[in-house]
């Protein structure tokens, strides 16, 4: 089992942003000394609490501060993103960070942000396929040309190439099956949002489309993670108002989205989103986690990391507990 960590870097409290900031890449680099597999960076766009920030900027200062973690995007919002300009990011940011580089892509889930940048957001799911399309064309093929619905490329060259080859691991974000498919049936890896039966044998239908055995993927699923030695209730009342906002955005952007296959269905309340939380000493944590395991076909672990508002030195001992007492055997699994 290999473990991941990420963090929003929201700012609901309005601190300075470069003291914020380095407070976050500071956790973030930690998290190479404490275990981690690999460390990524979030995208959202024109949020009034800055989530999220620009993902090329703090990729490199992470390719920078860090030698060992590899690093990568939770998600870069491919249908928001010309993508050739995005395959040669990611191929400048791969040869920096010397081939430590995961690129997970997503269309997203916010209608405000595709109308600001002047799409329909009901043009997600094609653009999405062109997008792909063109990223792992860019990546491979030098030139490549390529005419779509949206795209219509001439000999166009990325360089520099990648630093790995053929091209930086790809994974695709989805929390439903159509988008779980889709991964499979480019030959990415899934950073998955689902836990029922449907959503994981649409990806493995996708795969085998694709002609790439399961065992090859990998597959992931984020949990919000607090070991703490307090009472779990203590926390969450301390907690539950940055939570809340950490959550009911995905409501709110999905209501608006009007996919019912996004929607969580529960009412904006002040504990709503208790349930979603897991927050309790190690072995709760590992308990739990062990039964998700055994019952889903996952070979990743995402740390979603601390609600953003959480005081730095908090967040540190949270993150500190979780790599002495669950990583190591979640590592082991």
């Amino acid at each position: 089992m290999k473990v991941g960590f990420t963090m929003d870097m929201r700012n609901p409290l309005g601190r300075p942003w470069r003291e914020h900031w380095e407070d976050c890449l500071k956790l973030m680099c930690e998290s190479e000394a404490m275990g981690f597999d690999y460390v990524m960076v979030q995208e959202h766009f024109f949020q009034p609490d800055g989530y999220a920030p620009s993902v090329p900027v703090f990729l490199t200062l992470l390719a920078e501060r860090t030698s060992t973690i590899r690093i990568g995007s939770y998600i870069y919002i491919l249908p928001l993103h010309h993508a050739a300009m995005l395959a040669q990011e990611t191929a400048v940011l791969d040869q920096l960070s010397e081939g430590r580089l995961d690129v997970t892509v997503g269309s997203g889930h916010s209608a405000a942000e595709y109308r600001a940048l002047g799409y329909s957001p009901k043009t997600r799911p094609s653009r999405m396929e062109e997008g792909l399309e063109v990223l792992k064309l860019a990546w491979t093929q030098r030139p490549f040309s390529y005419t779509g619905r949206y795209y219509d490329l001439q000999d166009v060259s990325v360089v520099p190439a990648p630093a790995q080859d053929p091209h930086p691991p790809l994974w695709v974000a989805a929390t439903a099956p159509p988008a779980a498919r889709r991964a499979g049936r480019v030959g990415a890896h899934l950073h998955g949002a689902a836990v029922d039966t449907e959503f994981h044998e649409a990806y493995f239908a996708g795969l085998a489309e694709a002609g790439i055995p399961r065992e090859q993927a990998r597959i992931s699923n984020p949990w919000s993670i607090t070991v703490t030695d307090e009472h779990p209730d203590k926390v969450w009342e301390r907690r539950k108002d940055l939570i809340f906002e950490r959550w009911d955005f995905y409501r709110r952007i999905r209501n608006e989205m009007g996919d019912k296959d996004l929607q969580y269905g529960l009412p904006p309340s002040a504990d709503a989103y208790r349930d979603f939380e897991l927050i309790g000493d190690a072995e709760t944590v590992i308990g739990t986690l062990e039964g998700f395991v055994k019952s889903l076909p996952l070979t990743d672990i995402v740390h979603s990391g601390p609600a953003g508002g959480t005081p730095p030195e908090e967040a540190y001992a949270d993150l500190k507990r979780f790599a002495d007492r669950v990583l190591p055997t979640l590592k082991s699994w």
